[in-house]
């Protein structure tokens, strides 16, 4: 059973719009406050708290600590079933170690 995930909400799509629009303008990502002034919000925690369902979503990523490094996250081919990487740590668990025999 898939789940699909719930579409943006308005807010969501006017941020995601203010970032396209001024990566593009500008080659870096817009402060808090800028995007606020942008889609009408005048709280900076409404802001981020809407940057981080993005993030959460997987649709903008931060390069550094401050909202201003956030790039545009470009959707992944899917990956075909059944695939596995056979490239180092292949086999090893989240701390890159391999379970004792």
């Amino acid at each position: 059973m898939s789940r699909r995930p719930r579409p943006l909400t308005a807010r969501q799509e006017a941020v995601l719009a203010v970032i396209k629009v001024w990566l593009a303008e500008r080659g870096h990502g817009p402060t808090v406050r800028e995007i606020g002034a942008r889609v009408g919000l005048a709280s900076t925690s409404s802001v981020a708290h809407q940057l981080g369902r993005l993030e959460a979503r997987g649709l903008i990523a931060r390069t550094g600590r401050d909202w201003s490094t956030c790039v545009l996250v470009e959707e992944q081919p899917a990956r075909r079933p059944g695939l596995r990487s056979r490239g180092p740590g292949a086999g090893a668990n989240r701390y890159g170690r391999r379970p004792a025999p």
